[in-house]
């Protein structure tokens, strides 16, 4: 297995991010959190998107006021695809966006909606954008405690990893996530596994910790690429990743 030690800034995906977001009121209609950050790499789904390279992201939600919260979201990643670059896939960054619905119950709390994953500079025929419809739910076990999982089911045709994967490489159907956080006090403790079905599987362990208004990491991830999807060119990978973030 590669090593590959990156010490960086990274801003987390706004799925899965612990960090508590101010908020920006819109009236009566709801409010609007958001964050921003740089990271050495991009790692989406346990796969590095960016070629080891600084990343700066900025992401954003509306929430509404209503009891059943409509949710709209959004989010820019600088990011270059991975080696080799196919003629005419080359682009600068990767916008997200999503629309959904949000409800509590206690201590429970129910995500659903659709999302897009776009690169506007790559060549369309290339067919790099894909969406996805998703799910997720938190629970707040104790105070200090959370429990998480987000589930994604591709609605265009899956995800192959490339030209340079096996030939008759597998599509990526659907993607889940399960998570854990824990406040020990000194810092957060965050744990956990995803798999993008016949693709790649990872896990991630970390600590975060605020502190003069940003939120620093340290995350160690570990990937397992599926044999059947990728070559042998392609060698599973360790990351070790810190990095700071800003809510606003």
């Amino acid at each position: 297995m590669n090593k590959k030690i990156f010490i960086s800034s990274l801003a987390s995906f706004f799925f899965l991010s612990q960090a508590a977001n101010s908020e920006i009121k819109v009236g009566n209609a709801g409010v609007i959190t958001g964050s921003a950050g740089v990271s050495s790499q991009y790692i989406s789904k346990g796969l590095d998107s960016n070629r080891d390279k600084p990343t700066a992201t900025l992401t954003g939600e509306f929430a509404s006021n209503s009891d059943i919260k409509i949710i709209l979201g959004a989010g820019i990643f600088y990011a270059n695809p991975d080696k080799p670059v196919t003629t005419g896939s080359g682009y600068d960054y990767e916008l997200d966006y999503n629309i959904g619905l949000r409800k509590s119950f206690d201590k429970l709390t129910f995500d659903l909606g659709y999302v897009w994953f776009t690169y506007p500079q790559a060549e369309s025929r290339l067919n790099l954008d894909s969406a996805s419809f998703y799910a997720k739910a938190v629970l707040a076990a104790t105070k200090d405690t959370s429990l998480s999982i987000y589930y994604e089911q591709d609605d265009t045709d899956g995800v192959k990893p490339g030209s340079t994967a096996n030939p008759t490489g597998r599509s990526s159907g659907y993607y889940y996530e399960l998570g854990l956080s824990h406040n020990f006090g000194p810092a957060t403790f965050n744990a956990s596994y995803g798999d993008f079905k016949d693709n790649i599987s990872f896990y991630k362990l970390g600590l975060s910790k605020e502190f003069i208004g940003l939120n620093f990491t340290a995350d160690y991830i570990s990937n397992d690429r599926n044999r059947q999807t990728w070559n042998s060119n392609w060698k599973d990978q360790e990351y070790i990743v810190v990095g700071a973030s800003k809510s606003f």
